[in-house]
């Protein structure tokens, strides 16, 4: 070849990488990806110091507060994410940075200060992408705090407002029924229960209420009911058949039908020999084979 010609095609495959630089965005991202925070940290440092209230600065410190939560250090990242909500307000990042601290202070273990952080960022976007998750997550701390009147009004939020989300949806109604269920107001257990959406993709989680419906039932000690529910499921889905079993010899047994009771608890303990009601299914048949013999 000759030797121009060369040098020339040497050149001109060289003019890309002349021309288009890697940026120190990118330098710094192959950092993080490879888990060399300390590297990525003093790029995005200079990128900030280099291009001010710039996108990339934005992104800087969005960067920066993740790699300081992979390295757990939490306070950093809340006060790196502050910054964005302060400076970059009208931008999209802030939206997830004010999730983001709502998220990072109950990892902190401060469901208080979560829960706060939480209803700013629903104060702020009040129909924000991450709307039905903050909802579901104040509904969760105030719940395991023991407040379940304010928690239920957070979840009826998620019912009222999400049915789109299927997943905050039905775990709202499951959470609210046992709230309800816990105050022996077996109905608004049942009802609620029963809001869950039957899809094919949300089946798992329609069966999961039907069974505590089934539950309900039991404990409200509407017995043909609670057989009922507990024989949906065991016709219509393989999810829960165990907890189904065990929950249909129950409310047969409840009812005086001792007969089918034993039926249906020997066919447990034989389709589940490990069950984790074994003992009360043995002393359950112990007594039904006494009665049976009178």
């Amino acid at each position: 070849m000759n030797k121009k010609i060369f040098i020339l095609s040497v050149f001109l495959a060289a003019i890309p990488f002349l021309i288009f630089p890697e940026s120190p965005l990118d330098q710094a991202k192959k950092y993080y990806e490879m888990k060399r925070y300390d590297h990525a940290l003093k790029l995005y440092k200079k990128v900030k110091n280099t291009y001010p209230d710039s996108d990339w600065d934005v992104m800087a410190h969005v960067m920066t507060a993740r790699i300081y939560e992979h390295q757990r250090k939490f306070d950093s990242a809340v006060g790196e994410y502050k910054k964005v909500i302060k400076k970059f307000s009208d931008k999209p990042q802030a939206e997830e940075a004010f999730f983001a601290i709502g998220r990072l202070r109950t990892v902190m273990g401060d469901p208080s200060k979560s829960v706060k952080a939480y209803q700013a960022y629903l104060k702020v976007y009040t129909n924000g992408v991450y709307g039905a998750m903050a909802l579901f997550n104040i509904a969760n701390l105030l719940k395991e705090k023991g407040k379940h009147r304010q928690a239920l009004e957070y979840y009826g939020e998620v019912l009222k407002k999400h049915a789109n989300e299927p997943w905050f949806y039905s775990w709202s109604a499951i959470y609210s029924g046992h709230i309800y269920s816990h105050r022996k107001d077996y109905d608004k257990a049942i009802e609620i229960y029963s809001r869950v959406i039957r899809t094919d993709s949300n089946k798992f989680l329609y069966n999961l209420a039907t069974l505590h419906r089934g539950q309900a039932y039991l404990d409200k000690k509407d017995y043909n009911a609670a057989k009922a529910v507990f024989q949906s499921i065991l016709k219509e889905s393989s999810d829960f058949s165990e907890e189904a079993l065990y929950g249909l010899g129950k409310a047969n047994y409840m009812s005086g039908d001792y007969e089918m009771s034993k039926e249906v608890l020997e066919t447990l303990v034989q389709m589940f020999p490990s069950t984790v009601w074994k003992k009360d299914v043995e002393m359950r048949l112990k007594k039904i084979n006494k009665k049976l013999k009178k």
